[in-house]
């Protein structure tokens, strides 16, 4: 049995729903969530594959993890058996952030050999759901899901999995919202390396050196210099903003800048989505 914990509806219009997610073509109407909801405003990178993974995929997908969350980025997956399971767990044993989707109820365990894993994410981490608490596992559910766990991440790496496949979905989807995706190149004697061998042949970046990983992802303090590096003198601006200020709504930000709050609130977002600015409850803060 699974400890009962509160569960929290935040509504597409609430403040706390994640501005990625919002941006993609179809985000869910609402998220029940389990869990610290401070998540919901980190940066996050998803990690997925397939449930019958190697030992080598299990391992890579742990170490991955830990590499994400190290760098102080949450790991977002399915919490479903294999690469997922790997890769929660490699995040939380780095003593980092992982959030999980689910393709039911936020209250239900499925896989139910999952429950300690649970409780682990329940307790430490962000369990988050489209589906009413109490909802039953169906199979369309999870196809479905996949589009949150891209649309919650900057980036998507599939470790292992076949051509037709839950990954190769989660890939796809990603690449649509206009994600990054790489990819874990795998033994070409593998069914389940056929997938991911393929993203890379059509343009995924391989993953070839665990200690460049968060520069390869663009969350390391590297990544970040860059990517202020590249901000325009308006973004420039507002970054400088939201530095020298313990916490700003965008309204207060919009009037500091004489700005409209249209104007202000698309460059805000902007910023969020590069991963620059975060967001917690009414406030923006340098991350």
């Amino acid at each position: 049995m699974i400890k009962t914990r509160p569960v929290v509806r935040i509504g597409i219009d609430d403040e706390r729903y994640p501005a990625l997610l919002r941006d993609i073509h179809d985000p869910p109407a609402q998220l029940f969530c389990v869990g610290d909801l401070s998540l919901l405003s980190m940066q996050c990178v998803a990690v997925v594959g397939t449930r019958r993974c190697s030992p080598y995929g299990r391992w890579a997908a742990g170490e991955i993890a830990r590499a994400v969350a190290g760098s102080g980025t949450c790991v977002v997956s399915g919490m479903a058996s294999g690469i997922d399971s790997a890769a929660h767990k490699g995040a939380l044993d780095a003593g980092g952030k992982t959030l999980a989707v689910f393709g039911t109820g936020v209250d239900v365990c499925f896989p139910a050999s999952n429950s300690g894993l649970y409780e682990r994410i329940a307790e430490s981490g962000l369990i988050v759901s489209e589906y009413e608490p109490g909802e039953g596992p169906m199979a369309w559910h999870f196809p479905a899901r996949n589009r949150i766990i891209s649309g919650l991440s900057r980036a998507t790496i599939v470790v292992e999995g076949a051509i037709k496949s839950g990954s190769m979905i989660t890939a796809s989807l990603a690449l649509e919202q206009g994600r990054d995706v790489f990819a874990v190149p795998g033994n070409i004697n593998q069914p389940n390396s056929r997938g991911v061998n393929k993203l890379i042949a059509d343009g995924a970046s391989p993953i070839m050196d665990l200690g460049e990983l968060p520069q390869l992802l663009g969350i390391s303090k590297d990544g970040e210099k860059k990517a202020l590096a590249k901000l325009s003198s308006e973004e420039r601006r507002y970054y400088e903003i939201v530095k020298f200020s313990p916490g700003i709504s965008p309204e207060a930000a919009a009037l500091e800048a004489d700005d409209g709050a249209a104007y202000a609130a698309a460059i805000l977002t902007l910023m969020e989505i590069k991963g620059l600015i975060r967001r917690d409850g009414s406030a923006l803060f340098i991350r």
